[in-house]
């Protein structure tokens, strides 16, 4: 009968080594005064440290795993500029964005408890431009935001009324003032020079009266590229000697070379009118 039992062999003499090698490595060990031994291999398999532990992925990675001579550390996961780190409610560890959004006005980060926030893009509206410098995002108006303004004074030539209630271009030398995207001509034409097709606000106040008769039903027309706007009359019926003032704003749209000038109707008779003074402007 074959036994493990020692039968009062002593155990002595032990060579001292730093090191466990070889397949058939053994350790002794005793319980209850009976000797026994383990393979190196079984050993290792019982503490289930069987392995090594490196680190994975880029080696320019920040390392979880630190390894200080024998002891191998691991790092723990801090939080960063715009970044949370916490243990999740299934023991995990959480990392997800942490960003404060400004409520007022049109917010540039939308969905910001989403897995993927979404930042939006900045469109160009009517007289603006955008261009990215570096980085920062300049906003600037453009040529599209147009303004322009001419003017009459102690203008003493009169509009000839060819045919009674017929419109007819004002006659005088007009004095040209501030512009941005127009061309002005002193015939009183405003022509809009933009890309972009825009509705802008014309304005006018003209001062006129007839050249010799009373009580004449006069108006003022706006007219867009050669041709009157009927609704934009104003009138109001005048003697001559006692001038009277009449104003007009109109929202039109422009497109480019589009053009604008101011007309005058005696609907009463064929006398004529003097507009002594007027301005004339777009914005």
């Amino acid at each position: 009968m074959t036994t493990t039992r020692a039968q009062g062999r002593k155990i002595s003499q032990f060579v001292a080594k730093t090191t466990i090698a070889g397949s058939n490595s053994y350790l002794n060990y005793i319980i209850d005064n009976t000797n026994y031994r383990i393979s190196y291999t079984d050993f290792i398999g019982g503490l289930g440290v069987t392995g090594t532990i490196v680190q994975a992925g880029a080696v320019t990675a920040a390392a979880i795993l630190d390894t200080q001579a024998t002891v191998n550390n691991i790092r723990g996961i801090e939080n960063g500029s715009g970044i949370q780190a916490n243990v999740s409610a299934s023991d995990g560890v959480e990392i997800k964005h942490n960003f404060t959004v400004d409520s007022t006005g049109s917010p540039l980060m939308l969905n910001t408890t989403a897995v993927s926030p979404t930042f939006v893009s900045l469109v160009a509206g009517s007289g603006i431009t955008l261009a990215a410098v570096g980085n920062t995002v300049e906003i600037s108006a453009n040529d599209d935001l147009a303004y322009t303004e001419s003017s009459l004074q102690a203008n003493a030539t009169a509009t000839v009324i060819g045919a009674t209630a017929t419109p007819v271009l004002i006659a005088g030398t007009w004095v040209l003032g501030v512009n941005t995207g127009f061309t002005q001509t002193t015939g009183g034409r405003l022509t809009y020079n933009g890309t972009a097709t825009a509705v802008m606000t014309i304005h006018a106040s003209i001062t006129l009266d007839p050249v010799s008769a009373a009580s004449q039903n006069l108006s003022v027309y706006v007219a867009k590229n050669g041709v009157v706007i009927d609704a934009t009359r104003i009138s109001s019926f005048i003697s001559t000697g006692l001038a009277q003032n009449l104003s007009l704003s109109t929202n039109q749209s422009f497109a480019t070379n589009d053009y604008v000038e101011l007309f005058v109707r005696n609907a009463t008779s064929t006398d004529n009118i003097t507009v002594s003074s007027a301005l004339f402007g777009i914005d």
